[in-house]
């Protein structure tokens, strides 16, 4: 697009995909195409910002058309990129009709449906004093609902942003006024409501692709501070969908592999018993949220790897 500033909150949900290798038209805003320099990224990161619903598909070492990209690897059949795009634009649509068949009305369950809770977090910010060795823990009821997290994980000087529900598209929109003015020596997040079931409209792929936006964001004001992702729980309310998880979990291991001050914990061995399944002694009624004890499990399995990562030199 020449602008993409028109676009507005409210409006209409929007799809992007790309090859990122596509050299006719931009993914991004690296070049000028006859004055068309505004690509899908872009699109998205806009609509992020806006909290409009949106997705991301990028194709790596894929060109126009997602055509096999000379020099750069075979990356896979054209024909079967095309085939994975249409499979995932095709699912999205559907959940974005679904949602208007069953009456959901953005207006309410968009990330301003949050504003109550971050005018309260805005008075936090300014009323809480934290030293510049505090760590910051924020995202869905997992993190909300950890009342004794100071305890649980032997550190007293921490920021507890929770806000129960939320999904990566929450944070994305609130990620400035999550950080507000606050250094802390570390950030811990915990957001596992994308792929709840199967009508979910994130896949893997998409979860991986938000993750990625958001440490984007936090990089724009706090370039060097270790940054960890939580990695999603299981839980018997979601069992049926947890290979989809655990893809997710891998996609954001792999890449944080990869990337300074970047890190994941996995503590879902602590969750399940000897039959694979979880154990449910460590979960509530609702077999979603932890327990009291689920906690102390929780807090237990991570505080070792929390350390080491914040006195990291």
């Amino acid at each position: 697009m020449i602008d993409y500033t028109w676009i507005k909150k409210g409006d209409a949900p929007l799809y992007n995909a790309a090859g990122l290798a596509d050299l006719t038209v931009p993914y991004d805003s690296s070049y000028d195409y006859h004055s068309f320099k505004y690509g899908p990224a872009i699109l998205y990161q806009h609509c992020l910002r806006l909290g409009i619903p949106t997705a991301w598909r990028p194709f790596y070492n894929a060109g126009h058309t997602l055509t096999n990209v000379p020099g750069q690897g075979n990356g896979g059949d054209s024909k079967l990129r095309q085939d994975t795009l249409l499979n995932s634009m095709e699912h999205w649509l559907f959940t974005q009709l679904k949602r208007k068949v069953d009456n959901i009305d953005n207006s309410i369950t968009g990330p301003w449906k949050y504003d109550t809770t971050f005018a309260r977090f805005d008075i936090l910010n300014k009323s809480e004093k934290h030293s510049d060795t505090a760590l910051l823990f924020f995202g869905s009821s997992y993190i909300r609902m950890w009342q004794n997290i100071r305890n649980d994980i032997s550190y007293n000087d921490i920021i507890h942003r929770g806000f129960g529900g939320c999904n990566l598209r929450d944070v994305a929109y609130y990620i400035d006024r999550i950080l507000a003015s606050h250094h802390p020596k570390g950030i811990f997040f915990y957001v596992g409501n994308d792929i709840v079931d199967g009508n979910s409209d994130k896949d893997p792929e998409q979860v991986f692709e938000l993750f990625k936006f958001i440490v984007q964001e936090i990089r724009v004001q706090q370039p060097l501070i270790p940054i960890t992702w939580l990695k999603i729980s299981p839980s018997e309310k979601r069992w049926k969908v947890w290979d989809k998880v655990q893809q997710a979990n891998t996609l954001i291991e792999a890449y944080c592999n990869t990337q300074a001050n970047l890190y994941t914990i996995g503590f879902q061995e602590h969750f399940l018993g000897a039959d694979g399944f979880p154990i449910t002694s460590l979960y509530k009624d609702d077999k979603l949220h932890y327990n009291e004890q689920g906690y102390k499990v929780w807090g237990s399995a991570i505080k070792s790897e929390v350390k080491q990562i914040i006195n990291k030199k």
